[in-house]
């Protein structure tokens, strides 16, 4: 008589296999997950950007005053780094501190493997007339992620004369873009 022996469990090559191709998937998912993350914290970044930008044009107009948006020094003067947190504050008397040290909203634009780089001949600010225009000068922001595994995603927002904010992606994502009139920007 034979005897019938089922065996139970995997032989050493299918546990072998099996964990190569858990390995393989598990690598995968994280380069995957790693762009993803960087691909959202930068349209959360850009998002940020026109929320914060919204909101100063619109304390401009129903308060029928100058407005200044801007990162601000410890001496509370506008300064260039847009790497700190950014301002909207009244500024009747444009000397771009906040009108009796009142600031009306703060956000941190700049999270980790991001950069913002102001465009505005190093003023570093922003201004919104009582009708919503921009005052003074227009200028624009430079976003950047970097990741290691990534290239550089960058993005440009320029604010128009009539005080709106225009958004160009790099759509080839070779970390150039090249704005109508013929510059191309990049990544500092």
């Amino acid at each position: 008589m034979h005897s019938r022996h089922l065996s139970q469990g995997f032989t050493l090559i299918e546990l072998a296999i099996t964990l190569l191709l858990v390995g393989l998937l598990a690598g995968l998912a994280s380069n995957s997950w790693t762009s993803l993350i960087s691909s959202t914290r930068h349209a959360s970044t850009i998002n940020e950007t026109h929320r914060i930008f919204a909101f100063a044009r619109s304390y401009a107009v129903n308060k029928r005053v100058l407005t200044t948006i801007c990162p601000l020094s410890n001496a509370m003067t506008c300064t260039d780094d847009w790497s700190k947190p950014v301002s909207v504050f009244p500024d009747e008397d444009n000397d771009k501190r906040p009108d009796g040290g009142e600031i009306h909203r703060i956000t941190d634009l700049a999270k980790d493997q991001l950069d913002i780089y102001s465009r505005t001949a190093g003023r570093g600010y922003f201004q919104f007339a009582p009708n919503g225009m921009s005052h003074g000068t227009m200028g624009s922001l430079i976003v950047c992620s970097r990741s290691e595994e990534e290239p550089v995603e960058i993005s440009y927002l320029a604010v128009s004369i009539g005080g709106r904010l225009r958004h160009l992606r790099d759509e080839d994502h070779d970390g150039v873009i090249r704005l109508p009139w013929g510059v191309s920007l990049t990544c500092p």
